[in-house]
């Protein structure tokens, strides 16, 4: 018998069906790659943290100086999330009746009040965080605070502290408040036909990402600093518009609405990874969870949060699908994810719902206290022989003791089948549960020329199956018409 061995796995997603870096496959999700082991394993599961209070679609979260984080909806909604983490709350606090909040922030002031802002179609509204007052809802909020030469025909008005000021996008220009709380409605214009979505700090500058107001098959990134009359930096991202930035190791930008994710650093512009299905994500919808980037995908195959990055510098940079949100597990149509962050150290996310005429909306966040079942599709494999039928015996999940309530599955594609079928035990069963066992050796018995190893991996409470290799043993004899 000749061997096909798995036995690497931080790879993550490859963007080819036969090929990839080392360790990388085809299709997963729920997968903690990025542990010390190198094995799999499932990822924590997402809960619903409210479906009830929320209204609207949340589209920024932000931390304040409260310690609380503040959710700005669709329809002018704002939340407060507070207390344990494990058991957070969500209660209503304000309704902005100019309606859509387009982008929010917390910024101090040299008087030592820390404000939250936010922004509607053509107005920023504030309210100071650190005075004390507790009323709910909200009695004291500046509305209309700033209006001069707010542009309503802004598709966001994201905001990001930078350069020590706070900067929000204003369509084409981009309007600030100092920290000597001057505002100015077009600190910088990126005229002509542009409109600015998303904000990043690095460095010194402030980065900018664009769409173009006719919709061409092209965005931008802009770098500026305070102290210059113009933009600094341009660079031109080939997809329909940049849709929001993060920087962790490298500078990412989320680019149209076919899933690409680009790297660039001004000189260079590279995509370094493309969401199997497509999708993309609004400017609120990114994050940093543990050294990863974390991207809110939405409108595609497989909406979410992926993540992309390494951990460690001897590790390669991998695309994950990392968590599956509540109601997509449930079966429900996640239509849209509007934000996300890390709160507490933990990520949430929001999201709308449509199940035939009814929406619905909500916040998630991962728990500290359950693992979610995963699954993994490893790439193509022939053999070296595409045009040769080789008989796949028997798959072998090779693991740390199986922990108690846990169970494994293996399964198998041949010659480019549509469906997944599963690999049986001796009993005849598809699921392999003996605790504290090692191997699970599963029986295929089956000629193929293209083949296509996976596994299934059930979580029970905080524990998870562990994974350390996959082996297929493939006849030694092939045979062209078989």
């Amino acid at each position: 018998m000749i061997p096909y061995i798995i036995r690497n796995f931080r790879g993550g997603f490859s963007d080819e069906n036969k090929r990839g870096i080392p360790g990388s496959f085809k299709h997963g999700y729920s997968l903690d790659l990025h542990g010390r082991d190198d094995i799999l394993a499932c990822a924590s599961s997402v809960v619903t943290v409210d479906s009830t209070t929320i209204t609207d679609l949340i589209q920024f979260m932000i931390t304040s100086e409260d310690g609380s984080m503040y959710c700005f909806g669709s329809t002018g909604s704002i939340y407060v999330v507070s207390g344990n983490k494990d058991d957070p709350a969500v209660n209503f606090v304000y309704n902005d009746e100019a309606g859509n909040i387009k982008g929010a922030a917390e910024f101090t002031l040299n008087d030592g009040l820390s404000y939250m802002y936010w922004a509607t179609a053509s107005q920023i509204s504030r309210r100071p965080m650190n005075t004390g007052e507790k009323a709910v809802p909200w009695t004291n909020v500046t509305a209309n605070y700033k209006t001069e030469k707010i542009q309503s025909s802004a598709v966001w008005h994201t905001m990001g502290l930078a350069m020590g000021q706070l900067n929000i996008a204003n369509a084409e220009g981009l309007a600030s408040i100092t920290y000597a709380n001057a505002f100015d409605p077009f600190d910088l214009n990126i005229r002509p036909g542009n409109l600015i979505n998303a904000l990043e700090e690095r460095d010194d500058y402030v980065v900018l990402g664009s769409q173009r107001l006719d919709l061409s098959e092209e965005g931008h990134i802009w770098s500026w600093i305070t102290t210059a009359t113009n933009w600094v930096q341009k660079k031109r991202i080939p997809a329909q518009g940049v849709n929001a930035l993060i920087t962790t190791e490298m500078m990412l930008a989320q680019a149209g609405d076919s899933g690409e994710i680009f790297y660039s650093d001004f000189i260079n512009s590279v995509p370094v990874a493309r969401i199997p299905g497509g999708g993309k994500v609004n400017p609120g919808g990114v994050s940093i969870a543990d050294d990863l980037a974390l991207f809110g995908f939405y409108g595609g195959t497989y909406p979410g949060l992926w993540s992309y990055g390494r951990k460690h510098k001897n590790r390669p940079d991998a695309l994950n699908y990392e968590y599956r949100l509540a109601q997509t597990v449930a079966g429900s149509s996640v239509t849209s994810i509007g934000a996300v962050t890390v709160f507490n150290g933990i990520p949430f996310a929001s999201w709308g719902t449509t199940d035939g005429s009814t929406s619905d909306y909500g916040i998630d966040c991962v728990t500290t206290t359950t693992k979610a079942n995963a699954i993994y599709e490893g790439l193509e494999f022939d053999g070296g022989s595409p045009h040769l039928s080789k008989l796949v015996d028997t798959i072998a999940l090779l693991m740390s003791p199986l922990a108690s309530g846990t169970s494994v599955s293996a399964k198998f594609k041949l010659n480019k089948e549509a469906d997944w079928r599963y690999a049986v035990l001796g009993s005849g069963s598809t699921t392999f549960s003996v605790a504290n066992e090692t191997m699970a050796l599963f029986n295929l018995g089956k000629p193929g020329r293209i083949i296509e190893i996976g596994a299934e991996l059930n979580a029970s409470g905080a524990s998870t199956p562990e994974v350390h290799s996959i082996i297929s043993y493939l006849s030694k004899e092939m045979f062209e018409f078989a």
